[in-house]
């Protein structure tokens, strides 16, 4: 595939210098970014590369033709393990814990005597909020748009701290420490396929599948106007990978969708009278 204008040396960089990657969806999402984003992510993985894909809303039912869907995330957890308890400080005389068995930890509270006695319906669990630094934005018009998307997440990070590649096809904001904006592509899993090409990433037949999907969804099954050689050179990496084309209907068409039952059409007898 001829695609000399992605910053792919620059895209590499920054793969080898990064850690956990995260994918960001902006909130509703077309199935072909969701398609493009399990390929990018599976690839990822395959790589080495600790990666995940985030949305701030759940996804719809419409997006489980892509494989994997289910592991898209709308919310960024840490490490960390937040015990709450809703009762007063000055109510405490002291705070321990007790490690005398392996691998268990337990956390000894002692209330004052004169203080009433905690409740377990006073005690709340949750994981503390997670850190998101290297982000593969993924179809977000502004970088405001992608902080919005992060906040919404739980992301506590300064935007300052956050590392951006913003991937689009679509002219928006010029955001990012990398920039891969293609203005003629068909789909952004035709971006995704000449990424993972380019980069000579792993493709599985998961990931050959998903791109095959998006191309699909977003060109009406290449029927679309104006789509160009890349959209099928795509297409044919995708094949070559062993991806198979659907015959299915793709729930994400827009326009022409297929009407599978057609009524038969009414048939009458009888004398016709003038």
């Amino acid at each position: 595939m001829n695609k000399k204008s992605y910053p792919l040396s620059d895209l590499n960089t920054w793969l080898n210098q990064v850690g956990e990657i995260k994918i960001l969806l902006p909130e509703k999402p077309k199935l072909d970014q969701v398609a493009a984003a399990g390929a990018l992510a599976d690839s990822l993985n395959k790589s080495d590369k600790k990666t995940q894909i985030f949305c701030p809303q759940s996804l719809s039912v419409k997006f489980s033709q892509v494989i994997g869907v289910d592991r898209v995330a709308n919310k960024i957890e840490g490490r960390n393990f937040v015990i709450n308890i809703n009762y007063p400080l000055v109510n405490i005389e002291k705070i321990n814990w007790d490690d005398q068995e392996k691998e268990r930890i337990a956390l000894v509270i002692e209330p004052k005597a004169s203080a009433p006695p905690i409740d377990n319906n006073m005690v709340t669990l949750k994981k503390g909020n997670g850190k998101i630094r290297d982000v593969i934005a993924l179809g977000f018009s502004s970088q405001e748009e992608l902080f919005g998307a992060i906040k919404s997440l739980g992301g506590k990070e300064p935007p300052e701290k956050i590392n951006t590649v913003n991937i689009n096809i679509s002219s928006g904001e010029f955001f990012g420490q990398i920039k891969l904006i293609d203005n003629e592509a068909s789909s952004f899993s035709e971006v995704i396929a000449g990424v993972i090409e380019g980069l000579s990433l792993p493709i599985s037949l998961d990931g050959a599948n998903n791109l095959l999907l998006g191309l699909r969804a977003a060109t009406n099954s290449f029927s679309s106007v104006g789509i160009g050689p890349d959209t099928f050179e795509a297409a044919a990496f995708c094949l070559r990978s062993g991806g198979k084309l659907s015959t299915e209907t793709v729930s994400d068409f827009t326009t022409n969708k297929k009407i599978s039952n057609f009524g038969k059409p009414r048939i009458y007898r009888g004398s016709v009278n003038d």
